[in-house]
């Protein structure tokens, strides 16, 4: 073994391990186990600190480890199993090369790797934000997010405890607070080469010094940087095999590379113990790991832009903002949320109800009430509730159909074109395409007569905060400018090729690609119009969902602890991309937001369906704020027509 540091030489502070990985370390290594149990602590609870409240989490289960006790206890355990261990050693790319097997584990920066990338099918991109790992004697008993306001903007810090009386902490923030604030400037990097970033450890110790009880943040050659994503075609080449963050990255966010690293050593050398051909020992290693490693990254992503743009949502009420926190991948389901914190799901959707003005009255007991059922003010119309119907153009009797969707409860009508129908009971409003001309302007003057004005944009198939969101977001701005008051996304049938430079097949895809539809087909119809056949949102294209649970035609297995363990891809996935194009529009331009959801899915109160079916998906993007409105045929109601609420 090759280490390019000192025995007793580690950067940084804290490695947190899952269960799962504890789990499976025991099983491969009951001695190495055992001794890092014994130095770990055990942390069951996340603090969330808002600005304005502080929010318990619960149910929960990591450990965490000092670095350096984790790094001495490896050593120990290889120089016991007969390693021969060099330190301070830097090993020269190709000087190895005559090995039976090399293994690759120098980090995201790999110099090995990138001495031949083309050997691997290298590629790398970075993060937005700025970060830095830092320590703290501060005591903390549990995962805690702090965020704070300055004049320049927001700061966040993720800390949590490793030892008695240490913890790790790690700050972030956006670009232009970070440039804003001075803290970008490179002075004291001269002054201080190798060594940590002290101006900003001594700006941000006073940042947070509520939260630190009178003690400093510490440094361990501290200095910000950006996150790297590292993506390899191949793990190995020749007698060559990549490990850990040299193979591959993950945001810290949702889980450590040394914890990826360790599960990748273990199946490596379960892999390398089973086939004497170290070439057939990889290529199982990398088949056994590869599809878990994606899945995580693929919800790395989202987490990662989450806390790259957590500023935007501190204006919700504590409650919600705290659920969107919980909500930012789509590992947890519904009925996982609330098995873990049942108190924390009723106050953010008590939120939700009270900000449509629907409270609960005194006394009342919280329960889950489906979030479509909660009123919205939309300009001057006040809708009863969240549910949308679209009329086709090719209606013959737009009147006739208004009045069906109104029996049916349906909040809002939306009419395709420029029409306007005499006093209707139910809320009318237009919805034009801009993308195929929209009628021009005559027919822009037209529907304004018939409010709300709606303008349908196909929502592009890549990444929210790529150049494909960047575009969409202008888009809908303009139409805001325009006169718009909302936008109805529907998920774009042309395959995407706005892809980050490293995206490949096996990263997280957008929204199912497919056959372009009538994402709202006319009220009272359930299998469509001449306008297409609908497309489930969440769905491969053509795929039916089961009109008796609303439940996906391919389901997404879910763990008993109520997280997800789908196939890369899932539908779950796929919606959780609609719906962050969904959230970006709606915070960025203002616009009411409203998506297509399935036909068939059952208006039941959140859970009754159990498992991931599509009412709790509707209802957790409408109670976090995700989305506004939901377009859907008529759905299938197991109790009286939508409630007009308040």
């Amino acid at each position: 073994m090759y280490e390019r540091n000192a025995p007793h030489e580690a950067n940084g502070f804290g490695v947190v391990f899952s269960a799962r990985t504890m789990s499976r370390l025991r099983r491969s290594d009951p001695e190495t186990h055992a001794r890092i149990v014994r130095a770990s602590v055990t942390v069951s609870d996340m603090e969330l600190r808002h600005p304005r409240a502080t929010l318990r989490y619960g149910g929960f289960d990591f450990s965490s480890i000092s670095r350096q006790t984790l790094l001495t206890i490896l050593q120990e355990q290889a120089a016991s199993a007969g390693a021969v261990l060099h330190f301070g050693h830097h090993a020269a790319p190709g000087s190895l090369d005559d090995a039976d097997v090399v293994v690759y584990a120098d980090g995201a920066n790999s110099a090995q790797r990138d001495a031949r990338p083309e050997r691997f099918g290298t590629t790398v991109r970075y993060g937005a934000s700025p970060y830095m790992w830092l320590g703290t004697e501060a005591p903390f008993d549990a995962a805690t997010f702090a965020f704070v306001a300055t004049g320049h903007g927001h700061f966040a810090a993720h800390a949590y405890p490793y030892a008695e009386g240490l913890t790790t902490v790690v700050v972030e923030t956006d670009p232009a607070t970070w440039q804003a604030s001075g803290m970008d400037r490179p002075a004291d990097h001269a002054r201080n080469p190798g060594g940590s970033d002290e101006a900003s450890l001594e700006r941000l110790s006073e940042l947070f010094a509520d939260h630190l009880g009178g003690h400093k943040l510490l440094g361990n050659r501290s200095r910000w940087a950006t996150f790297r994503i590292v993506r390899n075609a191949r793990w190995s080449e020749g007698n060559a095999v990549l490990l850990g963050d040299a193979a591959h990255t993950a945001h810290f966010t949702v889980g450590s590379g040394t914890k990826l690293a360790m599960e990748d050593a273990i199946a490596l050398a379960e892999a390398l113990d089973r086939d004497g051909d170290p070439r057939a020992a990889f290529a199982a290693y990398e088949r056994e790991r590869r599809a878990l490693v994606t899945r995580t990254q693929e919800w790395a992503e989202p987490s990662m832009r989450w806390w790259e743009t957590f500023g935007r949502r501190l204006h919700m009420a504590p409650a919600q903002f705290g659920l969107h926190f919980m909500t930012r991948t789509s590992a947890l389901t519904y009925e996982g949320l609330r098995r873990r914190f049942a108190d924390r799901v009723d106050e953010a959707e008590e939120a939700y109800r009270t900000a449509g003005g629907t409270a609960a009255r005194p006394g009342a007991a919280p329960g889950p009430a489906h979030g479509v059922a909660a009123p919205l003010l939309l300009g001057s119309v006040r809708l009863p509730n969240r549910l949308v119907e679209v009329v086709p153009e090719e209606c013959d009797d737009p009147a006739a159909a208004v009045r069906a969707a109104g029996a049916r409860g349906t909040g809002l009508v939306l009419l395709r074109g420029a029409r306007t129908l005499p006093r209707p009971d139910v809320a009318v409003g237009s919805v034009l395409r801009p993308e195929r001309g929209g009628g021009g302007a005559a027919a822009r003057e037209t529907a304004a007569r018939t409010a709300p004005l709606f303008a349908e944009v196909a929502c592009p198939a890549a990444d929210a905060w790529g150049p494909a969101g960047d575009e969409l977001t202008a888009t809908v701005r303009a139409l805001v400018a325009r006169g718009c008051e909302g936008v109805l996304l529907t998920p774009d049938a042309t395959p995407s090729t706005d892809r980050a430079p490293d995206s490949r097949t096996d990263s997280a895809p957008g929204p199912a690609a497919g056959t372009r539809t009538d994402p709202g087909t006319g009220p009272g119809s359930r299998t469509g119009t001449a306008a297409g056949t609908r497309i489930d949102p969440g769905t491969a294209a053509g795929t039916r969902t089961d009109p008796g649970t609303g439940s996906p035609a391919d389901p997404v297995p879910v763990r008993a602890d109520g997280t997800r363990t789908g196939p890369v891809g899932d539908p779950a996935a796929r919606w959780h991309a609609l719906l962050g194009h969904a959230e970006r529009v709606r915070t960025e331009t203002g616009a009411v937001v409203a998506v297509p959801v399935p036909d068939g899915w059952a208006l039941d109160l959140p859970g009754s369906t159990g498992g991931d079916a599509w009412p709790t998906r509707i209802h957790l993007a409408l109670v976090t704020g995700r989305i506004d409105l939901v377009v859907s045929a008529a759905p299938t109601v197991t109790r009286p027509a939508v409630p007009a609420a308040g």
